[in-house]
């Protein structure tokens, strides 16, 4: 074999693999930058989005706020009383833990109109300010042009998305 050739190979086997190395550290450099808590916040934001993708209403009902809960349960009662139908704060705090009739109800609706995906896959991350027990999470969605900014709370030591908390305000709106 030609020995130019074999010191050609040799020298673009070490550029690839020097290229590689850089890219290496810059991922490593990248994930070093988000704190342990930051991580654990977009952990918990992001595995809301999960969920709501895999319609597994318990486990996304674990991820929320009390005041997210809070202000769910209302508006379902408030709902179904329009409708002849009567639930107990209780019956519903039970229903949506369990992912029962009026939780299925409820999320399938939400569903309907929000795609999860927009959020998991076309819309790029960034970890806002944290404070004690309340953190946002930057979503840049690729078609608009602010982000949308989450709040997520610690409760229970827990970071849990408020949903409510984040989107509420739009419920004053005309």
């Amino acid at each position: 074999m030609n020995p130019r050739l074999i010191s050609f190979q040799l020298a673009a086997v070490l550029l690839v693999a020097a290229v590689a190395q850089l890219l290496l550290i810059s991922v490593a450099v990248q994930s070093q930058s988000v704190s342990p808590v930051a991580e654990e916040a977009l952990e918990a934001a992001e595995s809301v989005f999960k969920f709501m993708k895999a319609k597994d209403y318990p486990a996304i009902w674990q991820g929320l706020t009390k005041e997210t809960k809070n202000e769910i349960v209302a508006s379902v009662r408030k709902a179904a009383k329009k409708t002849g139908q009567e639930y107990t704060l209780e019956q519903l705090v039970k229903d949506f833990a369990s992912g029962g009739p009026q939780a299925k109800a409820y999320w399938e609706a939400y569903l309907n109109v929000f795609n999860p995906d927009m959020v998991l896959e076309d819309s790029k991350w960034s970890m806002g300010p944290i404070e004690k027990n309340v953190a946002t999470v930057n979503i840049q969605y690729k078609k608009s042009d602010k982000p949308a900014i989450l709040i997520l709370k610690k409760e229970g030591g827990i970071w849990r998305l408020g949903l409510d908390e984040t989107f509420g305000s739009r419920k004053w709106l005309p």
